[in-house]
């Protein structure tokens, strides 16, 4: 399975209910898309009084069977509609390592993820299985970053004193 992610960076006075509004009219269009295990729909705000971010942002995750899936989204109308309104994103993928099931992730209310990366000459099992209380784990071989995600009920959101943790709110998830 391919995890794969974008995050748009949008302005400081950016109205992000746009975001949450443009969630709950397309969120449901790629449910049952061939190939996609669930797609997370992912949004961070700088104001957000539960889980600030240093930056406003969408960035859904993506979780695909195989590639093919994958390939077909990136070639969609709705994913050529994205560019328009937001830019061209950089693509980040990894190879998945352990993945929860999309009722588990629909679940939760927010998502926390953290990147670390991967020193040269590691272990590598035990970069991919990762903590084995995180929900999700994979790793992108071309930079030699770990990603772990995990999906949470709002009470359970933990505060670091360093930005190394990315919390977002789930607006939907597609499955």
């Amino acid at each position: 399975m391919i995890v794969m992610q974008y995050s748009f960076v949008l302005p400081a006075d950016y109205d992000m209910e746009t975001i949450e509004q443009r969630i709950a009219r397309n969120g449901a269009r790629l449910d049952g898309f061939t190939g996609l295990l669930f797609k997370a729909y992912l949004y961070a705000k700088r104001n957000d009084p539960d889980i600030p971010s240093l930056a406003n942002l969408y960035a859904p995750l993506y979780v695909w069977k195989h590639s093919q899936g994958m390939a077909a989204f990136l070639q969609s109308p709705g994913f050529a509609a994205l560019t328009r309104d937001f830019g061209w994103p950089q693509i980040d993928c990894w190879l998945a390592g352990k993945i929860p099931q999309p009722s588990e992730v629909k679940a939760g209310a927010i998502a926390q993820r953290v990147i670390t990366p991967i020193p040269p000459y590691s272990h590598l099992p035990d970069w991919l299985t990762g903590d084995t209380q995180t929900m999700l784990t994979a790793w992108d071989v071309s930079h030699w970053r770990q990603l772990q995600m995990d999906f949470l009920p709002l009470s359970a959101a933990t505060t670091t004193a360093d930005d190394s943790t990315q919390r977002y709110r789930i607006g939907y998830v597609a499955c």
